[in-house]
């Protein structure tokens, strides 16, 4: 087993190595306007942060953020297949009543009459479904969100407390955490684990630590 303090720490390694800083500069332009044209400078400024290759990948566990993706993915999705449908339909109505308007006058006994026949009836029903589809999909939207939509909501927070309780477990694993250069391996100083300096295997082990922890957290 490493001595505890061998090597140097992972959230040392990022401050070290992680610049932050403001640039300005100046813009300007060309603007045409019911004056004339008009020539206009100005400064412009912000923050930049600066990173090396390694902090990045010794960088702390991210704080849980509240997704609205996660809470309202599901309906968005719906009401994007009803707004396809809708155009969908309308395009093939439109395409076969243009193959009809320059379709020779046929007799329904021929062949090609009754294939126009049922394209006739397909374009119709298709028409009809056009309507209706996107419809639903709104009446459903609507439904969704009187009913539904606060129940999402309310299991999205609790997805994020349950996460932001782990994270902290995973940041109070990382911070003692310890880089050693010479052998290019991170390992943990309590349980004498060790993995390559690689980004996938420090969260791999990060993970393994919380929950052995926790294992031991429900034991007790």
């Amino acid at each position: 087993m490493r001595n505890a303090n061998e090597g140097i720490s992972l959230a040392a390694i990022v401050a070290k190595e992680t610049t932050t800083g403001k640039w300005n500069g100046t813009g300007g332009g060309i603007g045409l306007g019911t004056g004339g044209i008009g020539l206009f400078i100005g400064g412009v400024s912000g923050s930049k942060q600066e990173q090396t290759q390694r902090a990045k990948n010794f960088e702390s566990p991210k704080e849980e953020e509240y997704s609205l993706l996660n809470v309202y993915g599901s309906i968005i999705k719906v009401l994007v297949f009803g707004v396809l449908f809708g155009l969908s339909a309308r395009l093939f109505t439109s395409l076969s009543n243009t193959g009809s308007d320059f379709a020779e006058p046929v007799t329904t006994t021929t062949a090609t009459g009754k294939i126009q026949s049922i394209m006739g009836g397909m374009a119709e029903m298709v028409s009809i479904l056009g309507t209706v589809v996107p419809f639903l999909v709104i009446i459903t939207a609507m439904i969704w969100f009187l009913f539904f939509s606060s129940k999402r909501e309310k299991e999205e927070l609790t997805r994020v407390e349950r996460e932001a309780a782990k994270t902290k477990l995973r940041i109070d694993v990382y911070r003692r955490l310890r880089y050693v250069e010479s052998d290019h391996v991170v390992f943990d100083p309590i349980t004498g684990r060790e993995v390559p300096a690689e980004r996938t295997c420090i969260n791999k082990l990060i993970e393994a630590l919380v929950d052995e922890s926790n294992d031991i957290s429900k034991r007790n």
